[in-house]
């Protein structure tokens, strides 16, 4: 059983019009979080809510998450003023597969690009070379773009409107990266379903290792309720499947497995 804790909000940070990136006092968190991996944050509501970790400051005893409004419980959590104290229940789930890696390739949508963020910070630390492509719905949906571009030894915005960056999609900017970029790297992506899918089938194109963040609703976080479930293939039968758990089996998943 993983360990609950209690954190207090430090800092509340309104990103854009429904996001907010919330940062928590606790060391046990902070200290111990991987890349990839999420927390369970409790409200008022029966169940906690999940959220990727975005950053972990282990000096001060910090992790922060990015929340979007999507619902009562996530408009009660971005609502929530420092000094507020909660219920963490983390870290949870695996992690990127970073070890090892010569080159990476991180495309983000959405929310995404919150987890996705914390793989590009440790990314850095190992000094491995990185190329970040996020995309948006417009400028007033973006997140963390001025902290990507820092960060990233190149970056690549998109917008669906075309009002930041590239007019089009993440797959609109994969489709301009020269051979030089591509060669060698390891991809990893997190946002919607289909914006994954699309990702991790260019990746195969490409011949690249290619590892996925499944978001699915989780009630318990920790592999006992049984709601979170995935398709993955079965390595005996390309005509069969089975179902593991996206909290505890994942949510990070190698591409090539998954079933969409």
């Amino acid at each position: 059983m993983k360990n609950e804790y209690s954190a207090k909000l430090v800092f509340n940070k309104r990103i854009n019009n429904d996001s907010s990136l919330l940062t928590f006092l606790c060391p046990e968190i902070a200290s111990s979080a991987k890349p990839g991996q999420f927390v369970n944050i409790s409200c008022s509501k029966l169940l906690k809510r999940p959220f990727g970790v975005c950053e972990t400051d282990p000096e001060r005893g910090f992790f922060s998450i990015g929340v979007r409004e999507v619902g009562e419980g996530t408009r009660e959590i971005c609502a929530y003023e420092p000094g507020q104290v909660v219920d963490v229940l983390g870290p949870l789930g695996n992690t990127f597969p970073t070890e090892g890696v010569s080159k990476l390739i991180l495309v983000g949508g959405g929310t995404g690009v919150y987890p996705l963020y914390y793989a590009l910070s440790d990314a850095k630390k190992s000094s491995v070379p990185t190329l970040s492509v996020c995309g948006f719905r417009g400028s007033d949906d973006t997140c963390l773009v001025d902290e990507f571009r820092d960060c990233s030894d190149r970056f690549i915005v998109t917008s669906d409107n075309g009002d930041i960056g590239i007019h089009g999609n993440v797959l609109d900017a994969l489709k301009d990266i020269g051979d030089e970029d591509i060669s060698g790297s390891t991809v990893i992506t997190v946002g919607p379903d289909v914006m994954m899918k699309r990702v991790s089938e260019w990746a195969a194109e490409k011949g690249l290792p290619c590892f996925v963040s499944l978001e699915r609703r989780m009630a318990c976080g920790v592999g006992m309720c049984l709601v979170c479930t995935c398709k993955i293939k079965s390595p005996k039968d390309d005509h069969a499947f089975y179902n593991k758990r996206c909290c505890a089996d994942g949510p990070v998943f190698d591409a090539k497995e998954v079933i969409w």
